[in-house]
């Protein structure tokens, strides 16, 4: 009876956690000398005012590990993500890994500093530019990692691998993705492991030089936050990698530096900028080390040991564990239970609303939540809102029933009954009638964390468009995004048209502008204006410069601020802004 016990629970083990984390074919490095190589670099950290003189240069920084190995990292100020990339000389090939978070060469001219380097490279080792292949390859295929792909491809003498699983197995000959370690020659003298890691994104993979040792891993391992899509596929990837960096003389594997793709920890153990910082003065070094894998690999299977109830967000010295919510175990469906008060703005489409939680730091209230919902019905018909959207000078809030806010954001709770007020319900606002709201969309979910220490460097807003039909002027709903306590609540209503008032890459193509502009949840910064509540948006501005977060094409755009709706200051959120003004 013990005996089939055990073989059940084995058998269990097994099939949630198949013993497949080997390679099925090994690499083997020539035995050839290391290059030696010097890292002593401080990185350009960025700016807090991207719009000010000088700020996006260098555009592209580049520092020399020796004569045949280059790092590049993008500026700060032209994409938030400021990737790293890497170039490695053979004699007859050179390798560009990942090519940059910014598709316009405008602003980011990545095929014409990798050329120069070529240029370079050539003249110094007595080569013609026809006498190399240029081969453009990818961490993975994620858009701060490709972006700069369109610059290289009909190049001459240039090749852009692509980024599907198909395309990447091909490339580099992975017969048995992902358990396959393919070899791959730049050259006799320079020979590339590559180790396909899926888990971060389904196409990742680290590159092993046997020049110089060094491992290069994306986003799979950095000094940052390691976002885990498919957290099973991870835990096997990072189980591979650190089987093949362990492996020593069997393979002539000596790792001595791992580089990653991106800086995002502070020089504070455990302490990371706030996604879409612009200047990063006190950053944690780029280089990791083989302790490091081992580290994530042993937190990892821990994490998968314990089981999917366990699993959590890990905050290591070095880098932070971050799996995406959707694997990691779904809210108590018991907590955060209340009446959540939201404030409800109206869209250009009839009986759609907009919906946005009024938050706390604490519980019950501590999340940023934001969504569009139809009302279906109403004690008075119609709903008693406008029909004209483009100046509402008031905003209306509800008080739903009390019920479970982990419910609402497992997507467990779809239809539900309010109370709706003309103005803020608890600051003296006028009872209009009860409706029912259908739930349209989730749009934002943002868990407020008083233990968050690094605030948000400039004014910093999510957008949601009205779902105006016209194709260039654009209403806007804008929320300020909370980070630190205290903080403040803020709705915005501004317009765009997008014909005069933007600058992009994307300005030729009116149709894919407008779609980056109207695009909910997006994220905007205004830079020169420090994230404190003297300096929010309101309607004394007349008009606000705007910068696009993360966006590949450097879209800037002017906004005119037509009505501050709402401002709550926190951490209770239950004062009015103009109270402090």
């Amino acid at each position: 009876m013990i005996q089939l016990v055990l073989r059940l629970i084995l058998t269990l083990i097994l099939f949630e956690y198949p013993l497949k984390t080997l390679s099925t074919d090994p690499f083997v490095c020539p035995t050839s000398a290391y290059q030696t190589f010097n890292y002593s670099v401080n990185w350009f950290s960025g700016s807090l005012n991207c719009f000010s003189a000088g700020a996006q240069v260098p555009d592209i920084q580049v520092y020399a590990l020796n004569n045949h190995t280059y790092i590049l990292r993008e500026n700060k100020c032209i994409n938030y993500e400021a990737p790293f990339m890497y170039v490695l000389f053979s004699n007859t090939t050179v390798l560009l890994i990942d090519s940059g978070a910014t598709i316009p060469s405008s602003s980011f001219p990545i095929q014409k500093h990798v050329e120069t380097l070529i240029t370079q490279w050539c003249v110094k080792n007595g080569k013609q530019r026809v006498d190399l292949e240029l081969m453009v390859a990818h961490t993975h295929a994620h858009t701060d990692h490709i972006a700069g792909d369109q610059q290289f491809k009909g190049q001459p003498h240039t090749t852009v691998a692509g980024t599907s699983v198909k395309e990447v197995q091909e490339f580099f000959d992975l017969t048995n993705w992902p358990y396959t370690t393919g070899t791959f020659n730049l050259d006799q003298n320079r020979i590339l492991g590559i180790i396909p890691i899926p888990g971060h994104e389904r196409s990742s993979i680290a590159f092993y030089d046997c020049a110089t040792g060094i491992l290069f891993t994306g986003d799979s391992l950095y000094p940052g936050r390691l976002y885990i899509s498919n957290f099973t596929e991870n835990v096997e990837s990072i189980a591979r990698l650190a089987d093949f960096a362990k492996t020593g003389d069997q393979r002539n594997v000596n790792v001595t530096l791992i580089l990653g793709a991106h800086i995002e920890m502070t020089s504070r153990k455990q302490i990371d900028y706030p996604t879409g910082s612009t200047n990063q003065p006190s950053e944690h070094a780029l280089p990791l080390n083989i302790q490091h894998l081992f580290q994530l690999n042993s937190e990892l299977k821990q994490q998968a040991a314990d089981g999917l109830t366990k699993r959590h967000t890990a905050y290591l010295d070095d880098f932070i564990i971050s799996p995406k919510p959707s694997e990691l175990p779904s809210l108590p469906p018991s907590g955060r239970i209340s009446s959540h008060g939201m404030i409800l703005l109206p869209l250009s489409e009839p009986s759609t609303v907009w919906l946005s939680h009024v938050p706390m730091f604490d519980m019950p209230h501590d999340y940023q939540i934001v969504l569009t919902a139809h009302i279906t019905s109403s004690t008075i018909e119609p709903p008693p809102l406008p029909t004209n959207t483009s100046l509402l000078g008031t905003l209306w809030t509800i008080v739903p029933d009390r019920w479970s806010l982990n419910k609402f954001i497992n997507g467990n709770i779809t239809i539900f009954d309010a109370q709706l007020f003309k103005g803020n319900s608890e600051l003296s606002g006028i009872y209009l009638c009860n409706i029912t709201l259908n739930v349209i969309q989730l749009l934002t979910i943002s868990h407020l964390n008083s233990t968050e220490i690094e605030p948000y460097q400039s004014l910093r807003y999510f957008s949601y468009s009205q779902l105006s039909s016209n194709n260039f002027i654009i209403h806007l709903y804008l929320l300020h995004q909370i980070r630190i306590t205290p903080d403040f609540d803020s709705v915005v209503h501004v317009v765009i048209d997008i014909s005069t008032d933007c600058t992009s890459g994307a300005s030729t193509n009116q149709t894919l502008l407008y779609e980056i502009v109207t695009n909910p949840n997006i994220e905007w910064a205004f830079p020169g204006r420090e994230n404190k509540l003297k300096n929010r948006l309101t309607s004394s501005d007349d008009h606000a410069r705007a910068q696009l977060l993360g966006d590949p094409y450097s879209t800037v755009c002017t906004m005119k601020i037509i009505e501050e709706l709402s401002c709550l200051i926190g951490p209770g959120f239950f004062t009015d802004c103009e109270t402090l003004d």
